[in-house]
């Protein structure tokens, strides 16, 4: 019976872990962008698939008026003109301790950080980006698409991404 309850625990614990694992996979959106996370090739990657403004403006420093966003502030001068959207932001990515781990580049500085990933009780997608300790950082909240709030839907729609949203 002792072993019976130690087996059963030991395979709760690791359910638990898988889905705590894989609970990052999927579309996440902030304010402006939605992200793509998912495991390729036995990679975490989170890819850009959609911008609220894929395209310049009139008022930006950077860009030409109706060009594509590109990663104009990257440190490897080869790479500012590919285009943000498509861009994988992790590297070394892995799951230890209860979180995903790894470094993130961050498109709008052209800097890479150390990062911790997880979801949170609330749903939402917590990305850590910091240098050194994760104490000085700065996390960025994602919601899942499918909660339709803010620029989602419209988002959604500019990428010719599936959507749940009613119009």
């Amino acid at each position: 019976m002792k072993y019976c309850l130690m087996v059963l625990l030991w395979f709760s614990a690791m359910a638990l872990a898988a889905e705590e694992r894989d609970a990052v996979f999927g579309h996440w959106a902030s304010e402006g962008s939605i992200l793509e996370i998912a495991e390729v090739d036995g990679q975490l990657q989170a890819r850009i698939v959609a911008l609220l403004n894929p395209l310049y403006t009139t008022h930006e420093k950077t860009g030409e008026q109706g060009a594509v966003r590109v990663d104009a502030n990257n440190p490897d001068a080869a790479l500012r003109t590919r285009p943000i959207l498509g861009i994988n932001l992790l590297a070394d990515y892995a799951f230890k301790d209860g979180k995903w781990q790894g470094r993130i580049y961050d498109p709008e500085s052209g800097k890479t950080y150390k990062s911790q990933m997880s979801t949170g009780d609330d749903g939402t997608l917590r990305m850590r980006g910091y240098i050194g300790v994760p104490m000085l950082g700065r996390t960025a909240v994602f919601q899942p698409v499918t909660s339709c709030s803010g620029n989602i839907p419209k988002m959604l729609a500019l990428a010719e991404l599936p959507s749940t949203c009613s119009a």
